[in-house]
């Protein structure tokens, strides 16, 4: 007899986006018919208690009786509560993809995840992200790293991942008992912190280069102001989680190379920025990588010595 088709999720977390939402689902929707021998939904995870994906989307017919898109409501405040309400929303289904409301999916993204999945028997899998400016920024910020996505072969072993575009395996997720860390829920940094849980105990993620989704970035995160606040919290959100996950001795000794490496960054960082100093395109490359690393630096010292100090996510 043929086995059971797979069962799957694709969860969307949101918070005051409705339109966007209301966006992203019909292309969703278009992803799930590329599969084969899956049993797929999309599970939107509204984090406004008052509804307002929700409200949207039915009012625009986007919730229909065939069970294909299912929203909840999530009163509970921050990340980490939106994603643990999708764990729980698929705690029947074989396999869980987060993507973000401010993303896209590329062309064969969802089935390309499967793929690897099946193929590699990996306990998840991750892909690029592409930025999508709305408006061309100068060299500088088109130049700095938080823009410019690594990638990687398919198939490479990854220790982390973040959820703006990853498949989890959740038959392993509920035999460990995981879930997102509300210590995270407004600073960010809880997807790394669960899937470095998960693949400590578990085995690693792999990288699915096909499976590409593109972010789209606003005209008003293309300042260097804000691109240099984004470099440190994403410093601090990595040296705390970090920090966290060790504990004794093994967490002081960190706390030492964290500071060191911080400091390291910070200082010889800016020196290269200052030798970096000119109007060409190439200069304001080379200056850009310079600045963001420094920012790094003082992200990594200010989690290392006082703790996470932003919460961008805070209502």
């Amino acid at each position: 007899m043929p086995a059971d088709p797979l069962t799957l999720d694709v969860a969307v977390c949101t918070y005051k986006r409705p339109e966007r939402v209301a966006g992203l689902v019909p292309q969703l929707l278009s992803q799930l018919q590329d599969l084969e021998e899956v049993d797929a939904r999309v599970v939107i995870v509204d984090n406004d208690a008052a509804g307002s994906a929700r409200e949207r989307l039915v009012n625009a017919g986007g919730v229909g009786q065939d069970g294909r898109v299912h929203v909840v409501v999530e009163p509970t405040p921050g990340l980490s509560a939106a994603r643990n309400r999708a764990l729980s929303e698929a705690a029947e289904r074989d396999l869980l993809v987060f993507i973000d409301d401010d993303e896209l999916p590329g062309d064969g993204w969802l089935a390309a995840l499967v793929a690897t999945y099946r193929n590699t028997g990996a306990v998840g899998v991750t892909g690029p992200v592409e930025s999508v400016f709305e408006q061309q920024p100068d060299p500088w910020v088109a130049s700095a790293p938080v823009f410019r996505r690594v990638q990687r072969p398919t198939g490479t072993p990854m220790r982390s991942a973040a959820t703006n575009n990853l498949l989890l395996d959740m038959t392993v997720v509920r035999r460990l008992g995981l879930e997102f860390d509300p210590r995270f829920a407004f600073t960010g940094g809880e997807d790394t912190f669960f899937t470095r849980s998960l693949t400590a105990r578990a085995g690693a993620l792999v990288w699915c280069d096909a499976a590409v989704v593109s972010e789209t970035v606003p005209s008003e995160r293309t300042s260097r102001e804000w691109v240099l606040t984004r470099a440190r919290r994403n410093a601090e959100t990595w040296a705390w989680v970090r920090l966290l996950d060790t504990s004794g001795w093994r967490r002081a000794r960190r706390r030492l190379e964290f500071t060191a490496r911080g400091t390291a960054l910070w200082l010889v960082g800016s020196a290269c920025a200052l030798a970096s100093r000119g109007e060409d395109a190439d200069r304001q490359a080379q200056r850009a990588q310079h600045e963001h690393r420094a920012a790094g630096g003082r992200g990594i010292l200010r989690a290392t010595l006082l703790g996470p100090r932003t919460a961008p996510y805070a209502r």
